[in-house]
């Protein structure tokens, strides 16, 4: 990957910016008790990485697309998957989306065990900053913990 950066002050020549990306959707309940598999976009359907490797038995929900972004397609399959599994479960839960037109349900009544609410931007944006300060938090009590656990062992 090149630079983006260096000492001059003009433009790099010759060089763009790399545009590989992935999206990850990570969903848990609000105590973090419940964790689901991610949801992973890719643009290959099968990257040199997982050549060979049954993308089924992995740890994450495989997705690809030409622009790893969410598409209103992968988005209605996550959720199909996701309610079989709270009906398994026997759960019922309740998702909070932003208001992106992908987030739009193709066939609200199929999802029996999930209710989907839109929140407004701004909220998102609160609520956004207000968990990442909460994993903030968490991330600052556990290296610390890790820090005394050490501590009392090396006495």
């Amino acid at each position: 990957m090149e630079p983006s950066k260096t000492l001059s002050t003009g433009p790099l020549s010759g060089t763009k910016k790399s545009k590989n990306r992935v999206t990850i959707l990570l969903t848990f309940n609000a105590t973090g008790s419940m964790k689901l598999p991610a949801l992973f976009i890719h643009k290959y359907k099968t990257p040199r990485d997982l050549t060979g490797i049954d993308k089924s038995k992995l740890p994450v929900d495989y997705f690809w697309n030409k622009s790893a972004w969410m598409q209103k397609s992968i988005w209605n399959k996550y959720l199909e998957l996701l309610n079989k599994k709270m009906k398994r479960l026997d759960k019922k839960i309740l998702l909070l989306v932003d208001n992106a037109t992908v987030h739009a349900v193709d066939n609200p009544e199929l999802l029996t065990n999930i209710t989907i609410h839109s929140i407004l931007r701004r909220i998102c944006s609160l609520l956004m900053l207000a968990l990442l300060i909460h994993l903030k938090y968490v991330y600052y009590l556990l290296i610390n913990y890790k820090i005394d656990y050490m501590y009392i062992l090396i006495k």
